[in-house]
């Protein structure tokens, strides 16, 4: 994996770039040496560089891979060790620092295993979303995301930004906040410039997202003061795209999860005490902001992702699929002070638990539909509020039961392409044979001979 991204490192087309490779924390030879030896046949401008141990997580490699940097470097970029790139990535945007305000531009992530399984096909379809949706929108108001590859940063200000820190989980975040603090320019770009791998299977895209969400918390804790006016340069649109899409994300989904489990709590009360929930404070308005996300979301991804209608119904489920995730990080994140970095498996080695990676989920989307059918069986005298009230917890378990389905769906045998297809194929066959195929009249009345034309004339 590893020499297919310095390869295409080796492909770029821009003339003047050296490439420094970190491996740390690797005991085992047999995992870095054959990098080592195809750094040296690549030519001088790979350095490799191994720590057998360093601390500070990813930051910590990258604090050690600038030391190593040419000191005349004015641009320093940053690649996963899965992401291949395309050769045109520097060509076409390291001219947009020409600008001196500019202090980072970011291109998107993109996958290039997203055919492995309809699993990673639905988490390809699911990231694709936040690049060409929510980064779009921010870099209208210099308030992008940066996430920690495909990233160009102006070595200027990183080093005014004090670098990569260590007490996040989060490196890469922080660090653009940090700059944009500062008052630098920052630059997006839609276009794919490179690919990397999904994760392994669907615990590992649940514990990176936990990752990002624990370390989002973290950048809430450790930046809000600088929200505070007149301490931070940021604008009064960057400073709301922020607290917007904090409150959003994070906000909204462990608020989610705290009323669901709240409302699971109140079920023997309605069911069996016969006190009804006031519709107008506590049921329609939970039902009108479910129907507004799924509207919104159906509505954004139409018009600006690309992608099939049926890979934009399966993000919509994985985006719901990982209410749990963030809102248990959210909770982690209040009672912890740090929080451990956990790398996300990818390139198919990951092993398979033999725990269900989404068994809290079930349980309590579980507990939420029996809820509902407890509350409309015991609803004798069919009082609306009470009627409203088993909607809502319905729609409280599509986010968890979302969750386990996806991952009892992923090892099941329709999580395969092949079988996927021959069943669209039988179906398609079935209905064909079911309902009759209707004549085209155009097509008819051309086929009629000529002199029955005229004699029908």
């Amino acid at each position: 994996m590893l020499k297919a991204t310095l390869d295409a490192v080796a492909r770029l087309t821009y003339p003047n770039f050296e490439c420094i490779i970190v491996i740390n924390n690797t005991p085992d030879a047999a995992m870095w040496e054959p990098v080592e030896e195809h750094c040296r046949t690549l030519g001088e401008r790979f350095r490799f560089v191994n720590v057998p141990r360093l601390e500070g997580y990813k930051a910590g490699a990258l604090r050690l891979a600038l030391a190593q940097t040419s000191p005349d470097a004015e641009i320093i970029g940053i690649v996963d060790a899965d992401y291949a790139v395309t050769p045109d990535w520097l060509t076409d945007l390291v001219p947009a620092f020409a600008d001196a305000k500019v202090g980072l531009v970011q291109a998107p992530q993109d996958h290039r295993d997203g055919g492995r399984s309809p699993l990673h096909y639905t988490m390809n379809g699911e990231y694709a979303g936040f690049f060409d949706i929510g980064m779009v929108q921010r870099n209208e108001a210099n308030a992008i995301i940066v996430h920690g590859t495909m990233c160009l940063i102006r070595r200027a200000a990183l080093e005014a930004a004090g670098g990569w820190s260590s007490d996040t989980i989060c490196e890469d975040t922080d660090l653009g906040l940090t700059i944009l603090e500062l008052g630098w320019q920052a630059h997006y770009t839609n276009r794919r410039y490179g690919y990397g791998l999904l994760p392994d299977t669907f615990e590992a895209y649940k514990k990176q997202r936990d990752r990002w969400a624990s370390g989002g918390f973290q950048i809430v804790k450790k930046h809000w003061r600088r929200f505070l006016p007149g301490v931070s340069e940021l604008t009064s649109d960057q400073k709301r795209e922020f607290a917007f899409g904090w409150l959003n994300w994070l906000g909204a989904e462990s608020v989610g999860v705290l009323v669901a489990i709240l409302n699971l709590i109140w079920v023997p009360v309605v069911a069996f005490a016969g006190i009804a929930v006031p519709d107008k404070v506590l049921t329609l308005p939970i039902l009108a902001t479910f129907v507004v996300s799924v509207v919104h979301f159906v509505a954004l991804y139409h018009r600006r992702v690309p992608i099939p209608a049926s890979q934009a119904a399966g993000a919509m489920v994985a985006a719901m699929a990982m209410q749990w995730t963030v809102a248990r990080a959210v909770a982690n994140g209040v009672v912890k002070d740090h929080l451990t970095f956990v790398r996300t498996a990818k390139g198919g080695v990951a092993r398979r638990r033999v725990v269900f990676p989404a068994f809290e989920e079930a349980v309590l989307g579980g507990l939420l539909a029996l809820g509902a059918i407890i509350v409309f069986a015991t609803n004798w005298e069919r009082v609306r509020e009470i009627n409203l009230f088993g909607c809502i917890l319905v729609v409280q378990s599509l986010p968890f039961l979302a969750a386990a389905a996806l991952a009892a769906f992923e090892n099941s045998r329709l999580n395969d392409f092949v079988l996927l297809r021959s069943l669209e194929d039988r179906l398609a066959e079935v209905t064909s044979q079911i309902v009759p195929v209707r004549r085209n009249p155009i097509r008819q009345a051309a086929a009629v001979p000529e002199k029955h034309m005229e004699a029908a004339q």
